[in-house]
């Protein structure tokens, strides 16, 4: 499903549509979980200050102004699973790590340490599945939406909304999937990226 999902179709959402849907289903999640798959290795959010300060190469400050977030996280994890919801997140890591990943998994470990379950593949588990080109970057929310997100030269730009069920199940069930295979943040992070030096961005 991951792989035909970009031809299938859904409603196109730009930027502003697609943050004002997700918060709202997003806000409403009881007992239901999110999933989220993460496949590109190049991103850039010029609207977060600490991806910009690394970007400038201020790696220090910009590691720094991370775990400012680290209060926030709690609290918003602390409430979800007060309402028996979980994010759980999968995210393919290739390597050389590339400066926005290096400065992404910070963060990862980070929000695993606050309540999201995340863990680790390499792009050998998605084999067999890529033949079409990558997987997308997709999010789903409950059994009730499916996110296909875009992004326009790495930043952010809306998405395609997917709200039949059966399409968020198997959505789900493929990240599920990938999830039970891969390898915990919380070990991953130590080994392979607290002592690595960071990219040049």
């Amino acid at each position: 499903m991951l792989d035909s999902l970009a031809r299938m179709p859904g409603d196109p959402l730009d930027l502003d549509a697609y943050g004002a849907d997700f918060d709202r289903r997003f806000d409403a999640l009881r007992g239901a979980d999110a999933w989220k798959l993460e496949r590109l290795q190049e991103f850039h959010q010029p609207e977060n200050p600490s991806w910009m300060r690394y970007r400038s190469g201020e790696t220090a400050e910009a590691l720094r102004m991370l775990e400012q977030d680290r209060p926030e996280l709690l609290e918003m994890f602390a409430d979800l699973e007060r309402r028996g919801a979980r994010v759980l997140r999968v995210r393919v890591v290739e390597w050389p790590l590339t400066p926005y990943l290096h400065w992404e998994l910070h963060s990862l470990h980070i929000r695993a340490q606050c309540g999201e379950h995340i863990r680790i593949v390499g792009p050998e588990a998605l084999t067999g599945m890529e033949n079409g080109g990558l997987l997308p970057e997709v999010v789903t929310l409950g059994s009730e939406a499916t996110y296909h997100i875009r992004y326009d030269e790495g930043v952010l730009a809306g998405c395609t909304r997917y709200t039949d069920p059966e399409v968020t199940a198997a959505c789900r069930s493929a990240i599920a999937a990938l999830y039970e295979n891969a390898e915990p943040i919380a070990s991953f992070f130590p080994r392979e990226v607290a002592a690595a030096k960071a990219p040049r961005a």
